[in-house]
């Protein structure tokens, strides 16, 4: 038998009709391959459970799309607002087909892995069948059971589109903490969060494991990160925003991000690097043109922001401005310069690719 909780998100799936505002279909044109293959759409929609509304978000994406219509794929639903938690999710691993002539789209599911209410869980249904009419028009039809098996491995439950691909890379290589997993990779980065983002990189770039040092802090005890940020700052990654004070849960900005990912790069290139002696390890930021908002950057944040830009590891937010940090209350609102999860770890593993190049 499933899981009561597993059949609640189960059943709201399944009783829900609501993909059509997701697909790119017209009751005029027949599907081809080239409209599925490699192609996703997301979107937002609300359904309903025993009288109770539910906000959820949908990232469909279909992989592989032969030209006999066979295809797979997954979709991701993550619950908003409603009876669950926001960060509820399920994810439907499915196979296909595609009848061109008729509009058609029959999606078989064989996965489904979720968490709910922090437990996490993976079920094998069977029959569970979706067909799109040629309105575009989704419902589904059939039987599905299972049981529980085990634990779920990392899966993003929130990560923008362009991320993707790299969120999956990171994952694999294990940049990604623990405690950033089934987080939204969409939200701002902190800079608790981010001290295990670099640890991270700097354990994989050398394949040790950083030990923790005793910090000045009195604000990180009982921080989810707190072993990492002790890590970072025996490391010479991170240092506080005073003497006594790490302002763990303050978001990070982009100049910020640049210097703590310098700092990381300096301990893995330089043998003799610490933080006392940074000034004495130059790298070479010659032949980079200056962004329009140079004077914005922090003096101490300046070499680093160049040299990242110069290696093609972090860009500007348009073709002539870095953003460093936020200036007027209007940016900070719209989080103008600050960094989200998906953008450090996207920074991480950028570095991690070059880590030939950089030693």
């Amino acid at each position: 038998m499933l899981d009561m909780r597993v059949k609640k998100i189960l059943s709201m799936f399944l009783a829900a009709v609501m993909l059509c505002a997701l697909l790119p279909v017209t009751a005029s044109a027949a599907f081809s391959p080239e409209d599925f293959t490699k192609s996703s759409w997301f979107g937002q929609f609300t359904g309903a459970y025993e009288n109770t509304l539910v906000e959820r978000y949908i990232d469909f994406t279909i992989d592989e799309c032969d030209s006999s219509g066979n295809l797979t794929g997954s979709a991701k639903i993550t619950t908003v607002e409603g009876e669950l938690r926001d960060n509820d999710w399920c994810t439907y691993e499915f196979k296909g087909t595609i009848d061109f002539a008729k509009n058609t789209f029959y999606m078989e599911t064989v996965r489904i892995t979720g968490s709910i209410n922090g437990v996490n869980w993976i079920v094998n249904p069977f029959n569970a069948v979706i067909q799109m009419n040629d309105k575009g028009d989704m419902s589904l039809s059939g039987t599905y059971s299972g049981e529980y098996i085990g634990d779920v491995p990392f899966f993003a439950t929130r990560t923008s589109a362009w991320a993707r691909d790299e969120m999956t890379q990171a994952n694999i290589l294990g940049l990604i903490p623990d405690t950033l997993k089934d987080a939204d990779m969409t939200k701002r980065i902190t800079r608790a969060e981010f001290a295990a983002v670099s640890v991270k990189l700097y354990e994989s770039l050398t394949g040790t494991t950083a030990e923790a040092s005793s910090t000045p802090f009195t604000d990180i005890s009982g921080d989810s990160n707190s072993a990492d940020i002790e890590k970072a700052y025996g490391l010479g990654i991170a240092v506080g925003v005073s003497d006594q004070e790490f302002a763990p849960d303050v978001a990070i900005n982009r100049e910020q991000l640049a210097t703590m990912l310098c700092r990381t790069i300096k301990k893995y290139k330089f043998d003799g690097w610490t933080i006392d002696s940074d000034d004495q390890y130059q790298l070479d930021t010659s032949g980079v043109s200056t962004f329009a908002d140079d004077a914005d950057i922090s003096d101490y944040a300046r070499p680093s922001v160049y040299y990242m830009s110069k290696m093609g590891i972090i860009k500007g937010v348009d073709d002539v401005h870095f953003a460093p940090k936020n200036i007027t209350p209007e940016q900070e609102a719209q989080g103008y310069a600050t960094a989200t999860r998906e953008q450090a770890i996207a920074l991480s593993l950028r570095i991690y690719k070059l880590s030939d190049i950089l030693k």
